[in-house]
Protein backbone atom coordinates (compact mmCIF):
# COMPACT_ATOMS: atom_id res chain seq x y z
CA UNK A 1 0.00 0.00 0.00
CA UNK A 2 2.86 2.34 1.27
CA UNK A 3 4.56 1.22 -2.19
CA UNK A 4 1.77 2.41 -4.37
CA UNK A 5 1.08 5.56 -2.57
CA UNK A 6 4.91 6.44 -3.18
CA UNK A 7 4.84 5.60 -6.87
CA UNK A 8 1.14 7.96 -7.13
CA UNK A 9 3.27 10.87 -5.40
CA UNK A 10 6.31 10.42 -7.65
CA UNK A 11 4.05 10.38 -10.73
CA UNK A 12 2.31 13.78 -9.72
CA UNK A 13 5.39 15.55 -8.89
CA UNK A 14 7.36 14.14 -11.93
CA UNK A 15 3.74 15.56 -13.81
CA UNK A 16 3.59 18.82 -11.72
CA UNK A 17 7.37 19.40 -12.84
CA UNK A 18 6.92 18.58 -16.29
CA UNK A 19 4.53 20.76 -16.72
CA UNK A 20 6.12 23.72 -14.72
CA UNK A 21 9.08 23.10 -16.98
CA UNK A 22 6.93 23.46 -19.98
CA UNK A 23 5.46 26.21 -18.84
CA UNK A 24 8.49 28.10 -18.02
CA UNK A 25 9.58 27.43 -21.38
CA UNK A 26 6.88 28.45 -22.82
CA UNK A 27 6.91 31.78 -20.54
CA UNK A 28 10.14 32.39 -21.39
CA UNK A 29 9.59 31.90 -25.36
CA UNK A 30 6.72 34.02 -25.02
CA UNK A 31 8.88 36.72 -23.26
CA UNK A 32 12.15 36.46 -26.00
CA UNK A 33 9.67 36.61 -28.61
CA UNK A 34 7.50 39.82 -26.91
CA UNK A 35 10.21 42.41 -28.27
CA UNK A 36 11.51 43.03 -31.72
CA UNK A 37 13.90 45.99 -31.52
CA UNK A 38 14.67 48.63 -34.88
CA UNK A 39 18.20 47.47 -36.45
CA UNK A 40 19.93 50.87 -35.59
CA UNK A 41 19.89 51.61 -32.16
CA UNK A 42 22.42 54.56 -32.18
CA UNK A 43 20.98 58.14 -31.99
CA UNK A 44 21.82 61.76 -32.60
CA UNK A 45 22.78 63.76 -29.37
CA UNK A 46 20.24 65.91 -28.04
CA UNK A 47 17.29 64.51 -30.10
CA UNK A 48 13.94 63.76 -28.77
CA UNK A 49 13.26 60.00 -28.79
CA UNK A 50 10.83 57.90 -26.67
CA UNK A 51 11.28 54.12 -26.10
CA UNK A 52 8.39 53.09 -28.50
CA UNK A 53 11.08 54.62 -31.42
CA UNK A 54 13.07 51.71 -30.83
CA UNK A 55 10.34 48.97 -30.75
CA UNK A 56 9.65 47.62 -33.72
CA UNK A 57 6.84 45.35 -32.71
CA UNK A 58 5.81 44.30 -28.78
CA UNK A 59 3.73 41.35 -28.33
CA UNK A 60 1.70 43.09 -25.79
CA UNK A 61 1.37 46.44 -23.93
CA UNK A 62 3.82 48.94 -23.28
CA UNK A 63 3.22 50.38 -19.72
CA UNK A 64 5.29 53.65 -19.91
CA UNK A 65 6.43 55.40 -23.13
CA UNK A 66 8.73 57.86 -21.75
CA UNK A 67 10.87 60.28 -22.91
CA UNK A 68 14.57 59.25 -23.14
CA UNK A 69 17.65 61.48 -22.14
CA UNK A 70 19.51 61.77 -25.21
CA UNK A 71 22.31 63.86 -24.25
CA UNK A 72 24.79 61.46 -22.81
CA UNK A 73 27.45 60.11 -25.45
CA UNK A 74 28.28 56.41 -25.48
CA UNK A 75 26.02 53.65 -24.65
CA UNK A 76 23.48 54.00 -22.51
CA UNK A 77 20.59 51.37 -20.83
CA UNK A 78 17.38 51.72 -21.31
CA UNK A 79 14.53 49.93 -19.51
CA UNK A 80 10.53 49.40 -19.77
CA UNK A 81 7.93 47.41 -18.49
CA UNK A 82 4.86 46.03 -20.46
CA UNK A 83 1.94 43.52 -20.25
CA UNK A 84 2.70 40.41 -22.34
CA UNK A 85 0.26 38.26 -23.51
CA UNK A 86 -0.79 36.39 -21.12
CA UNK A 87 -1.07 39.36 -18.68
CA UNK A 88 2.26 39.25 -16.90
CA UNK A 89 4.37 42.14 -16.11
CA UNK A 90 7.50 42.06 -17.43
CA UNK A 91 10.46 44.60 -17.84
CA UNK A 92 12.99 44.49 -20.93
CA UNK A 93 16.22 46.04 -21.23
CA UNK A 94 18.17 47.53 -24.02
CA UNK A 95 21.24 49.41 -25.09
CA UNK A 96 21.41 52.39 -27.34
CA UNK A 97 24.39 54.69 -28.79
CA UNK A 98 24.31 58.45 -28.40
CA UNK A 99 26.35 59.92 -31.37
CA UNK A 100 27.20 63.26 -32.31
CA UNK A 101 27.73 63.62 -35.64
CA UNK A 102 27.55 67.51 -36.16
CA UNK A 103 30.48 69.49 -37.45
CA UNK A 104 31.96 72.57 -35.20
CA UNK A 105 30.49 76.28 -37.06
CA UNK A 106 33.23 78.52 -38.17
CA UNK A 107 31.67 82.04 -37.87
CA UNK A 108 34.13 84.37 -40.04
CA UNK A 109 34.95 85.56 -43.87
CA UNK A 110 37.44 84.82 -46.34
CA UNK A 111 40.07 87.44 -45.10
CA UNK A 112 41.07 88.79 -41.58
CA UNK A 113 42.86 91.90 -40.69
CA UNK A 114 45.47 92.57 -38.15
CA UNK A 115 47.79 95.01 -37.31
CA UNK A 116 52.00 94.70 -37.37
CA UNK A 117 52.26 93.01 -33.86
CA UNK A 118 49.12 91.51 -33.10
CA UNK A 119 49.30 90.21 -29.74
CA UNK A 120 46.03 87.67 -29.37
CA UNK A 121 45.69 84.35 -30.12
CA UNK A 122 43.79 83.94 -33.54
CA UNK A 123 42.06 81.01 -32.18
CA UNK A 124 40.76 82.89 -29.60
CA UNK A 125 38.90 86.09 -31.56
CA UNK A 126 37.57 84.18 -34.59
CA UNK A 127 34.78 82.83 -33.64
CA UNK A 128 34.03 79.21 -33.41
CA UNK A 129 31.97 76.91 -31.30
CA UNK A 130 30.42 73.05 -31.36
CA UNK A 131 27.12 72.08 -30.18
CA UNK A 132 28.04 69.99 -27.21
CA UNK A 133 32.04 70.06 -26.48
CA UNK A 134 32.66 72.81 -24.32
CA UNK A 135 36.29 73.16 -25.19
CA UNK A 136 36.75 71.77 -29.29
CA UNK A 137 40.53 71.69 -30.66
CA UNK A 138 41.15 75.45 -32.43
CA UNK A 139 43.95 75.35 -34.99
CA UNK A 140 45.44 77.54 -37.76
CA UNK A 141 46.94 75.70 -40.32
CA UNK A 142 50.02 77.61 -42.17
CA UNK A 143 52.57 79.64 -41.49
CA UNK A 144 52.03 83.28 -41.07
CA UNK A 145 54.33 86.38 -39.06
CA UNK A 146 52.37 89.09 -37.53
CA UNK A 147 55.71 90.87 -36.91
CA UNK A 148 55.80 91.01 -41.11
CA UNK A 149 53.72 92.83 -43.37
CA UNK A 150 51.94 90.85 -45.69
CA UNK A 151 49.21 88.24 -46.59
CA UNK A 152 48.99 84.77 -45.33
CA UNK A 153 47.21 81.89 -46.83
CA UNK A 154 45.58 79.61 -43.66
CA UNK A 155 42.85 77.53 -42.20
CA UNK A 156 41.14 77.42 -39.45
CA UNK A 157 40.05 74.18 -38.59
CA UNK A 158 37.91 73.51 -35.23
CA UNK A 159 38.11 69.77 -33.88
CA UNK A 160 35.23 68.41 -31.33
CA UNK A 161 35.59 65.38 -29.12
CA UNK A 162 33.62 63.52 -31.62
CA UNK A 163 36.18 63.38 -34.32
CA UNK A 164 33.76 66.18 -36.51
CA UNK A 165 35.72 68.39 -37.80
CA UNK A 166 35.39 72.20 -39.54
CA UNK A 167 37.58 74.13 -41.57
CA UNK A 168 37.77 77.83 -43.44
CA UNK A 169 40.67 78.58 -45.64
CA UNK A 170 40.91 82.44 -45.41
CA UNK A 171 43.81 85.20 -45.78
CA UNK A 172 45.30 86.89 -42.89
CA UNK A 173 46.02 90.54 -43.57
CA UNK A 174 48.87 91.73 -41.61
CA UNK A 175 49.12 95.69 -41.92
CA UNK A 176 51.12 98.33 -40.98
CA UNK A 177 49.39 100.77 -38.12
CA UNK A 178 48.64 103.93 -39.59
CA UNK A 179 47.96 107.32 -37.94
CA UNK A 180 44.96 108.41 -39.59
CA UNK A 181 42.71 111.02 -38.16
CA UNK A 182 39.18 110.08 -36.42
CA UNK A 183 36.78 110.55 -39.29
CA UNK A 184 33.70 112.00 -37.21
CA UNK A 185 30.38 110.64 -38.56
CA UNK A 186 26.83 111.79 -37.51
CA UNK A 187 24.24 108.52 -37.57
CA UNK A 188 21.71 109.35 -38.92
CA UNK A 189 18.78 110.66 -36.44
CA UNK A 190 15.52 108.18 -35.68
CA UNK A 191 12.95 110.34 -34.68
CA UNK A 192 10.22 109.17 -32.34
CA UNK A 193 7.65 110.36 -34.39
CA UNK A 194 8.23 109.00 -37.17
CA UNK A 195 8.55 105.60 -35.64
CA UNK A 196 5.06 106.08 -34.36
CA UNK A 197 4.21 107.10 -38.14
CA UNK A 198 5.37 104.21 -39.58
CA UNK A 199 4.96 101.30 -36.53
CA UNK A 200 2.20 102.14 -34.46
CA UNK A 201 -1.14 100.03 -34.82
CA UNK A 202 -3.69 98.61 -32.37
CA UNK A 203 -1.31 95.60 -32.04
CA UNK A 204 2.05 97.17 -31.28
CA UNK A 205 3.27 99.50 -28.53
CA UNK A 206 6.24 101.94 -28.96
CA UNK A 207 9.12 102.15 -26.51
CA UNK A 208 12.88 102.33 -25.53
CA UNK A 209 15.48 100.46 -23.37
CA UNK A 210 17.59 102.93 -21.38
CA UNK A 211 20.96 102.02 -19.09
CA UNK A 212 23.34 105.01 -17.78
CA UNK A 213 24.44 105.53 -21.50
CA UNK A 214 21.39 107.98 -21.75
CA UNK A 215 22.20 109.78 -18.07
CA UNK A 216 19.27 111.95 -17.51
CA UNK A 217 15.76 111.06 -18.47
CA UNK A 218 13.03 113.79 -18.03
CA UNK A 219 10.43 110.74 -18.00
CA UNK A 220 7.34 113.02 -18.53
CA UNK A 221 8.88 114.30 -21.35
CA UNK A 222 9.29 110.66 -22.76
CA UNK A 223 5.78 109.78 -22.19
CA UNK A 224 4.25 112.93 -24.14
CA UNK A 225 6.50 112.45 -26.82
CA UNK A 226 4.80 108.97 -27.63
CA UNK A 227 6.57 106.57 -25.93
CA UNK A 228 4.61 103.62 -23.98
CA UNK A 229 6.99 101.85 -22.23
CA UNK A 230 10.51 101.17 -20.87
CA UNK A 231 13.00 98.42 -20.75
CA UNK A 232 15.53 99.42 -17.90
CA UNK A 233 19.10 97.78 -17.14
CA UNK A 234 18.70 97.18 -13.77
CA UNK A 235 22.74 96.17 -13.57
CA UNK A 236 25.72 94.41 -15.40
CA UNK A 237 28.59 91.68 -14.84
CA UNK A 238 32.31 93.66 -15.27
CA UNK A 239 33.42 91.10 -17.07
CA UNK A 240 33.89 86.72 -16.85
CA UNK A 241 33.39 86.24 -13.08
CA UNK A 242 33.74 89.84 -12.07
CA UNK A 243 31.26 91.51 -9.72
CA UNK A 244 27.21 92.33 -10.52
CA UNK A 245 26.80 96.35 -10.41
CA UNK A 246 23.61 97.92 -10.03
CA UNK A 247 23.12 100.55 -12.87
CA UNK A 248 24.55 104.16 -11.66
CA UNK A 249 20.90 105.36 -12.84
CA UNK A 250 18.45 102.17 -12.53
CA UNK A 251 16.77 103.29 -9.28
CA UNK A 252 16.12 107.02 -11.00
CA UNK A 253 15.27 105.28 -14.32
CA UNK A 254 12.55 103.26 -12.47
CA UNK A 255 11.13 105.80 -10.70
CA UNK A 256 10.70 108.09 -13.05
CA UNK A 257 9.70 105.54 -15.62
CA UNK A 258 6.98 104.71 -13.25
CA UNK A 259 6.18 108.00 -11.92
CA UNK A 260 5.41 109.05 -15.63
CA UNK A 261 3.25 106.24 -15.94
CA UNK A 262 4.78 104.07 -17.93
CA UNK A 263 5.10 99.90 -18.02
CA UNK A 264 8.33 99.05 -16.97
CA UNK A 265 10.43 95.41 -17.93
CA UNK A 266 13.96 94.85 -16.99
CA UNK A 267 17.06 93.43 -18.63
CA UNK A 268 20.67 92.44 -17.01
CA UNK A 269 23.98 92.22 -19.20
CA UNK A 270 25.32 89.05 -18.09
CA UNK A 271 29.47 87.42 -18.80
CA UNK A 272 27.58 84.27 -17.16
CA UNK A 273 30.20 80.99 -18.21
CA UNK A 274 27.62 78.34 -16.38
CA UNK A 275 24.65 77.41 -15.06
CA UNK A 276 25.70 78.29 -11.61
CA UNK A 277 26.45 81.57 -12.31
CA UNK A 278 23.18 82.37 -14.15
CA UNK A 279 21.10 81.22 -11.54
CA UNK A 280 23.15 83.77 -8.58
CA UNK A 281 22.61 86.20 -11.28
CA UNK A 282 19.14 85.92 -11.49
CA UNK A 283 18.72 85.82 -7.73
CA UNK A 284 20.66 89.08 -7.78
CA UNK A 285 18.65 90.70 -9.87
CA UNK A 286 15.34 89.72 -8.13
CA UNK A 287 16.74 90.91 -5.17
CA UNK A 288 17.34 94.08 -6.41
CA UNK A 289 13.57 94.32 -7.84
CA UNK A 290 11.36 93.04 -4.99
CA UNK A 291 10.63 97.15 -3.82
CA UNK A 292 9.13 97.57 -7.58
CA UNK A 293 6.31 96.39 -9.25
CA UNK A 294 7.34 95.07 -12.67
CA UNK A 295 5.02 94.62 -15.74
CA UNK A 296 7.06 93.59 -18.72
CA UNK A 297 9.84 90.42 -18.81
CA UNK A 298 13.00 90.33 -17.94
CA UNK A 299 15.64 89.97 -20.38
CA UNK A 300 18.87 87.81 -20.16
CA UNK A 301 21.72 90.11 -22.30
CA UNK A 302 24.30 88.10 -23.25
CA UNK A 303 26.77 89.87 -26.04
CA UNK A 304 30.06 88.88 -25.76
CA UNK A 305 30.78 87.19 -28.89
CA UNK A 306 34.29 88.22 -29.39
CA UNK A 307 35.62 86.54 -26.51
CA UNK A 308 33.15 83.23 -26.69
CA UNK A 309 35.98 81.30 -27.48
CA UNK A 310 37.58 81.61 -24.37
CA UNK A 311 34.74 80.98 -22.33
CA UNK A 312 34.96 77.16 -21.92
CA UNK A 313 31.42 76.98 -23.41
CA UNK A 314 29.54 74.94 -26.27
CA UNK A 315 27.02 76.30 -27.93
CA UNK A 316 24.67 73.62 -26.15
CA UNK A 317 26.02 75.05 -22.53
CA UNK A 318 25.92 79.12 -23.58
CA UNK A 319 21.93 78.18 -24.13
CA UNK A 320 21.52 76.14 -21.02
CA UNK A 321 22.97 79.37 -18.81
CA UNK A 322 20.24 81.49 -20.82
CA UNK A 323 17.55 79.30 -20.05
CA UNK A 324 18.81 78.94 -16.11
CA UNK A 325 18.88 82.29 -15.94
CA UNK A 326 15.57 82.54 -17.12
CA UNK A 327 13.88 79.80 -15.46
CA UNK A 328 15.03 80.99 -12.25
CA UNK A 329 13.35 84.78 -12.87
CA UNK A 330 10.41 82.68 -13.49
CA UNK A 331 10.42 80.77 -10.46
CA UNK A 332 10.86 84.08 -8.69
CA UNK A 333 7.10 85.29 -10.07
CA UNK A 334 8.95 87.46 -12.84
CA UNK A 335 8.79 86.69 -16.53
CA UNK A 336 11.69 85.96 -18.37
CA UNK A 337 12.92 87.09 -21.53
CA UNK A 338 15.83 86.18 -24.25
CA UNK A 339 17.76 89.28 -25.63
CA UNK A 340 19.68 88.67 -29.18
CA UNK A 341 20.78 89.71 -32.00
CA UNK A 342 19.61 88.73 -35.21
CA UNK A 343 22.90 87.31 -36.35
CA UNK A 344 22.77 84.60 -33.24
CA UNK A 345 19.49 83.82 -32.78
CA UNK A 346 19.75 82.06 -36.20
CA UNK A 347 23.11 80.86 -35.65
CA UNK A 348 23.55 80.27 -32.11
CA UNK A 349 20.45 80.81 -29.70
CA UNK A 350 18.11 77.82 -30.18
CA UNK A 351 14.96 78.21 -30.38
CA UNK A 352 13.34 78.77 -26.14
CA UNK A 353 10.16 78.42 -24.69
CA UNK A 354 10.71 81.71 -23.06
CA UNK A 355 9.82 85.68 -24.87
CA UNK A 356 12.24 86.50 -27.25
CA UNK A 357 13.76 90.22 -27.82
CA UNK A 358 14.84 90.78 -31.30
CA UNK A 359 17.61 93.29 -32.00
CA UNK A 360 18.19 94.12 -36.00
CA UNK A 361 18.89 97.92 -36.84
CA UNK A 362 16.65 97.66 -39.84
CA UNK A 363 13.24 99.60 -41.15
CA UNK A 364 11.97 95.89 -41.72
CA UNK A 365 13.08 92.94 -40.50
CA UNK A 366 12.66 89.25 -42.19
CA UNK A 367 13.86 87.53 -38.74
CA UNK A 368 11.76 84.51 -39.03
CA UNK A 369 11.62 83.67 -35.43
CA UNK A 370 8.95 83.99 -33.22
CA UNK A 371 9.55 87.00 -30.88
CA UNK A 372 7.23 90.06 -29.08
CA UNK A 373 9.41 92.71 -28.96
CA UNK A 374 11.66 93.98 -31.89
CA UNK A 375 14.77 96.55 -31.00
CA UNK A 376 14.67 98.34 -34.26
CA UNK A 377 17.27 100.89 -34.12
CA UNK A 378 20.06 102.82 -31.20
CA UNK A 379 19.80 106.31 -33.04
CA UNK A 380 16.79 106.95 -31.27
CA UNK A 381 15.69 111.13 -30.76
CA UNK A 382 13.09 112.55 -28.77
CA UNK A 383 12.34 115.08 -26.10
CA UNK A 384 13.32 114.37 -22.90
CA UNK A 385 16.68 112.14 -23.88
CA UNK A 386 19.99 114.35 -24.96
CA UNK A 387 21.67 110.95 -25.98
CA UNK A 388 20.70 108.46 -28.22
CA UNK A 389 18.30 105.68 -27.49
CA UNK A 390 17.29 102.46 -28.20
CA UNK A 391 13.76 102.67 -29.72
CA UNK A 392 12.07 99.11 -29.56
CA UNK A 393 8.47 97.75 -30.93
CA UNK A 394 6.06 95.38 -28.64
CA UNK A 395 3.70 93.38 -30.54
CA UNK A 396 0.72 92.16 -28.21
CA UNK A 397 -0.24 88.80 -28.07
Amino acid sequence: MKKTISITVLLIIAIVGIFIYFNIKENKRIDAEAVTLIENLNIEYGKKAKVSDFIQNLNGTLLNDYEINTENLGENQITFEYINIKNKKRKYTFTITTIDTTKPQIFMGNSYTVKLGYNKNLTDVLLSGDDIDDNPKREIIGEYDVNTVGDYKLTYEVTDSSNNKASKDFILHVIEEKETKPVKTTPKNTYIEDVIKNYKTEKTQIGIDVSKWQEEIEWQKVKESGVEFAIIRVGYQTEYDGEYVVDPYFVQNIKGAKDAGLPVGIYFYSYAKNVEQATEQAEWVTEQLKEYEIDLPIAFDWESWTSFNTTGMSFNTINKVANTFLETIEKNGYKGMLYGSKTYLEDIWYPTKYDTWLAHYTNKTNYEGDYILWQMCDTGKMNGINNYVDINIMYKK
